[in-house]
């Protein structure tokens, strides 16, 4: 029996997917001790693909002898420098899951096939999507949306609260344009979901603005649900009109707003997340002022700030860079009004009492939950997995509160 030792880098989805790759195998620890390398790759980043080869110059190269393989979008976008990196290796894309599942099936310990408690359980619901945006080289990778269906998505659903989860994690690239190659809706899953008769939450995943839109009203209607964390992550990317549409993202700024404002409006204490690009090829110094202004207005809780990078295959990539030093300062000044927002967020709950679901222990004998706002809360002592607990918010932080 061979032992196997993964090393999985970005999104929940891709994390997932590492998950599905070793269910069911001998897992090592560290490199040193697996039989076989496989490292789970991301090519969302430029920052993310060098700390990849990073990872193989310092981890993996040394290793000889030992079976390597290198899965995931990176694959897709780059395949040449992995070769070039590592010329032995099994390369296998995202599409090409299946057959990397079969190549490993026959180093499964059966007796290991069973189904692993987990307090939070991520569950991809769709891959690909059906944008076409000039920055991102995801979609060479993942292709167009292919949603799961219903049935799959609320047996996954089912399997996992049966074994403790206390989390669902939804997740897809877009999880708002799920099921529109099937004739179903985001909603429809959704009003399934939460119809299972266990006791845990769900938190849905990136949802693009235009496809949110399509059903904003049913999303606010299965919102009311308990089982739904009051949470949504609705990219903005950027605050001028002429970059939005440079970048084809199929909204306007004052689209975007409306939706924000309706969603806040209708949905009590909605907790907000949102992702900026900034220093995009084109983007001029009025527009990044733009964006900022946006920011101001949403006031979100939780914003992943990118600055742009060339990829390999995109169609921004046409476009002359931005010196670095000014995407480095956007990238600084949009960061500072962020964390100065988010906490003046997070210091309007001091006082309050919430009750809080122990998802995970913390340092220094603490625990972490999460309040039905999605709102990570650091607990003084050890507490178990899935408890609840009624506390009362003493001080903020920017990304979290304690009590």
């Amino acid at each position: 029996m061979k032992t196997v030792f993964i090393k999985t880098f970005g999104c929940t989805l891709n994390q997932r997917d590492g998950e599905d790759i070793v269910t069911g195998m001998d897992v090592a620890v560290c490199e040193k001790n697996a039989d076989i390398l496989i490292i789970n790759t991301c090519g969302v980043k430029e920052q993310t693909e060098t700390k990849i080869y990073k990872y193989i110059r310092d981890n993996i190269l040394q290793l000889i002898g030992k079976e390597i393989i290198v899965t995931g979008c990176l694959v897709d976008i780059n395949s040449q420098a992995l070769k070039t990196l590592l010329p032995g290796a099994r390369l296998y894309g995202v599409k090409e899951k299946d057959a990397l599942l079969n190549y490993l099936e026959e180093y499964k310990n059966k007796a290991k096939q069973v189904t692993k408690k987990e307090i939070t359980k991520a569950i991809i619901i769709a891959n690909g999507c059906l944008g076409n945006c000039s920055y991102c080289a995801v979609k060479l990778a993942r292709g167009k949306l292919k949603s799961k269906s219903i049935e799959e998505v609320i047996k996954e659903i089912k399997t996992a609260v049966k074994n403790d989860a206390k989390e669902i994690l939804l997740t897809a690239q877009d999880t708002a344009c799920y099921g529109l190659d099937i004739n179903s809706s985001l909603t429809e899953l959704l009003r399934e979901a939460v119809k299972i008769d266990w006791d845990f939450k769900i938190r849905l995943g990136m949802g693009n603005p235009q496809y949110l839109e399509l059903y904003k009203t049913e999303i606010v209607d299965v919102f009311k649900s308990k089982k739904l964390y009051k949470f949504l992550h609705i990219p903005l990317q950027s605050g001028s009109d002429r970059i939005l549409k440079d970048m084809h993202r199929n909204y306007t700024k004052n689209s975007y707003l409306a939706l924000i404002k309706y969603f806040k409006k209708n949905i009590c204490g909605l907790t907000l997340a949102t992702d900026i690009i900034v220093g995009y090829p084109t983007e001029t110094e009025k527009e990044f002022l733009e964006t900022l202004e946006v920011i101001r207005e949403c006031k979100f809780d939780v914003v992943n700030i990118s600055r742009f990078s060339r990829r390999k295959g995109i169609e921004a990539s046409r476009h002359k860079e931005l010196a670095g030093a000014i995407k480095k300062q956007r990238s600084r000044r949009a960061t500072r009004l962020c964390y100065e927002i988010a906490l003046d967020n997070n210091k309007k709950l001091i006082g309050k009492r919430k009750v809080v679901v122990i998802t995970c222990l913390g340092k220094n004998n603490t625990s972490i939950g999460r309040t039905k706002e999605y709102k990570l809360v650091v607990v003084p002592g050890r507490h178990k997995l899935g408890e609840k607990i009624n506390v009362k918010i003493k001080s903020a932080r920017v990304g979290y509160l304690i009590c």
